[in-house]
């Protein structure tokens, strides 16, 4: 009987030193154990294209931090984009919206969303996507219509596009170390 209590102490405190050693190594709230729940630091941002537009998108989108098109770049710098504790994972979307000039032409600009899973739309993504494309568990990057991704109703959308890269650690690797990440990004995401 003394052995398993002694079993058993030795092993609640090697798991307390463990939790204590994943404290120290694990920075701004990374970890997702514990009772942690902050998992990754991403940006929140749009391009300024969507704050001139922001009273027809506010009810589809989420406001976010900031308007700036430091949001296009692909190195942001957190002193000048702010970023959110995110519980889920980072969402970086892009499109080229065509924009009529006055002879009627569209002019294709492109505009950018950065934020949270959680915090982009007031709807939510179409889970099965996001199930499907395993989002949760893996990186990616492709093209989705925006009227199944955003789970729009016909009188709000269009048969547009919109490309989508999902992070699960992204952002806070920006803030470490860019270099690789944005190479791979350029490679996965050729439509870019």
């Amino acid at each position: 009987m003394y052995f398993h209590f002694v079993t058993i102490l030795v092993a609640v405190s090697a798991l307390l030193s463990v939790s204590i050693s994943a404290a120290t190594m694990l920075p701004n709230h990374t970890a997702t154990f514990m009772g942690w729940k902050d998992t990754a630091r991403c940006f929140s941002c749009m391009s300024r294209l969507y704050e001139a537009v922001w009273p027809a998108l506010s009810s589809i989108y989420k406001k976010p931090k900031n308007f700036t098109d430091l949001c296009n770049e692909n190195n942001l710098d957190p002193q000048a984009v702010p970023f959110t504790y995110c519980p889920t994972i980072c969402i970086r979307m892009w499109e080229e919206p065509a924009v009529a000039d006055e002879q009627l032409v569209g002019v294709r600009i492109r505009g950018h969303i950065r934020g949270c899973l959680d915090e982009l739309l007031y709807n939510g993504f179409n889970q099965t996507i996001v199930t499907w494309y395993r989002w949760m568990h893996r990186d990616s990057c492709r093209q989705y219509r925006k009227r199944e991704l955003f789970k729009l109703p016909t009188e709000l959308s269009d048969d547009s596009y919109i490309s989508i890269s999902t992070s699960r650690e992204v952002e806070q690797n920006q803030l470490q170390s860019t270099a690789v990440k944005t190479l791979r990004e350029f490679q996965q995401c050729e439509f870019y």
